[in-house]
Formats: C-alpha cells, sequence, structure tokens
C-alpha cells in the first residue's frame, strides 16, 4: 500500500481496511524489499488504529504520518512494531 491510498482514505473515499500482516516482522539485516512490503502493511494498518488530531496544517501533506512512519519501520520492523504495540496499549490514547 503507498501513501495515496492513505490520502484518498482521508478524503473519504472507500478501500478495503487495511489488514495488519500475519508474518512476523522482519529482523533489521532482512533484504530490502522484505522489510518494504512488510513495513508497508504494517505501517498502513497502525496508522488506520491510530486517532488523527484534528485537521492537518495547510503546510503538511496528509501523506507525511505515513511517510515517517514508514521510513522509521523499514530502520528496525521488529523494533518499530514492538513499539507501536505498547503504543497501542496505552489508555489515554482512546483507540479501537
Amino acid at each position: 500500500m503507498d501513501a495515496s491510498v492513505l490520502t484518498e482514505r482521508q478524503q473519504g473515499q472507500k478501500h478495503p481496511a487495511p489488514q495488519r500482516p500475519r508474518e512476523p516482522a522482519p529482523h533489521r539485516s532482512a533484504p530490502t524489499e522484505e522489510r518494504a512490503e512488510w513495513s508497508e502493511r504494517y505501517v498502513a494498518w497502525f496508522i488506520a488504529q491510530t486517532p488523527q488530531e484534528g485537521p492537518l496544517p495547510p503546510d503538511i501533506s496528509p501523506t507525511r504520518r505515513y511517510e515517517v512512519e514508514y521510513a522509521y519501520c523499514m530502520l528496525d520492523p521488529q523494533r518499530y512494531e514492538r513499539e507501536t504495540q505498547e503504543e497501542m496499549r496505552r489508555p489515554d490514547l482512546n483507540l479501537h
């Protein structure tokens, strides 16, 4: 999934909800393609699970969050998954 699908979702266009990858997160030393494929799916799913805090400032692209999260996930998908799962368990986030 790329950032354009997330932008379309934010604009109200219908697309299937992203699914969390079933396979475990690849190790940080896994091939780039493996990390990229898993990261694309996981980041899209994670963003869909977390609330948007109001409208974005006019100088921020709607895809910016995806780009930042994806870049961080690519460095070490296992660490990113651990950190985001901990974040989602925080009671102050009011997640699904």
